[in-house]
């Protein structure tokens, strides 16, 4: 990485990541228009060629990149980049159906490895586009040096950073043991975790959804949830912390939530098998919870002693899946007695 971190357009691609990649290729496409969809296109022949970045079609819908070709400009491209983040199959499946009886083709633009699309989609990695950027413009003719060094320098950046981001699928916890660079550890640990998340998706009939705190990529798993008991339940992975999630009520019913977490401990019903005591727990009286306003206490064992590993890198996505999977159904198998539990805290 000592080679290209003194590249001025590795500084700038650092500064906005993805955005300032759809903006360099909107640049490129704008000045060499031929040239950059023979990129995405290479079989592709045509003319009035019309790069855009940033396309709003309304609130939900914002194209990274918008080609507009063809002699009645009928024709369009959409180049959906995911640098940083990971790419939803319902993101990619709306902006495809907005151009339904169209002539259109859709190609994701990822660092990360290949990744399940939707049937109209096609998949491009930097790795590749930085070879197809090297066959376009390696041989030609420039009338512009400070341009042909900008092409050089940028297809230099995402060589590198190509080569350094991990290019097979571990399906592993190995989010944090990666020997990666600090600008890429943020953008393959937002993936690792999107990843996770989407298979414990396919592979159950659960409900996660991933969140980002601290640089660290969280799962959380839904229990249930019952609006009239005001209680919901979860399972959280953040780092190397399996959680036992718990939410009851409102920020003044402290311990009134302690007291029917502690039962819930005692009838073996949540909270299994997690560490004791919680000395740095700030909400709770008997450091027996930790927690965080207004409504939210938890308990956690760590990754290796729940899966009885030596390092959280050895644990497969398909032990946790199976795991939070296990959990959750014994919670539900218990509703009678938390209602009950509920209903004797209350008096």
């Amino acid at each position: 990485m000592s080679t290209i971190e003194k590249s001025p357009i590795y500084s700038m691609s650092m500064c906005s990541l993805e955005n300032f990649h759809s903006c360099f290729l909107n640049w490129l496409g704008q000045t060499y228009p031929v040239e950059t969809l023979k990129i995405f296109l290479p079989d592709k022949n045509t003319q009035n060629i019309k790069f855009e970045n940033q396309v709003k079609h309304n609130k939900e819908c914002v194209f990274d990149l918008l080609v507009t070709m063809g002699n009645n400009n009928n024709e369009f491209l959409v180049i959906e980049n995911k640098l940083k983040s990971f790419p939803g199959e319902e993101q990619l499946t709306k902006y495809s159906n907005l151009f339904e009886n169209k002539k259109a083709t859709f190609i994701l633009l990822s660092l990360a490895p290949e990744v399940k699309l939707p049937e109209n989609w096609q998949y491009l990695s930097y790795k590749e586009l930085a070879k197809r950027m090297h066959t376009v413009f390696d041989n030609t003719n420039f009338t512009n040096g400070y341009h042909k060094y900008l092409i050089s320098d940028y297809i230099s950046v995402i060589e590198n950073l190509s080569e350094e981001f991990p290019q097979t699928k571990s399906m592993k916890y190995d989010f944090y043991d990666e020997k990666i660079s600090d600008d890429l550890k943020d953008i393959y640990i937002k993936y690792k975790t999107s990843e996770l998340c989407e298979y414990i998706n396919e592979n159950t009939d659960l409900s996660a959804f991933v969140d980002f705190r601290n640089k660290q990529g969280i799962v959380n798993v839904w229990g249930y949830k019952d609006f009239v008991h005001r209680i919901t339940f979860l399972i959280q992975i953040q780092y190397n912390e399996y959680r036992y999630c718990f939410m009851y009520g409102d920020e003044e019913d402290n311990k009134l939530r302690e007291s029917i977490a502690t039962k819930l401990v005692e009838n073996d019903i949540w909270f299994r098998n997690c560490i004791e005591n919680y000395p740095k727990a700030r909400n709770y009286e008997s450091k027996k919870f930790c927690g965080y306003n207004p409504n939210f206490i938890y308990r956690y064992q760590t990754l290796e002693n729940v899966f009885g590993k030596t390092k959280m890198s050895d644990i497969s996505y398909q032990e946790i899946s199976e795991k939070v999977n296990e959990d959750i159904a014994t919670l539900i198998k218990h509703k009678d007695e938390i209602y009950d539990i509920i209903m004797d805290s209350l008096g």
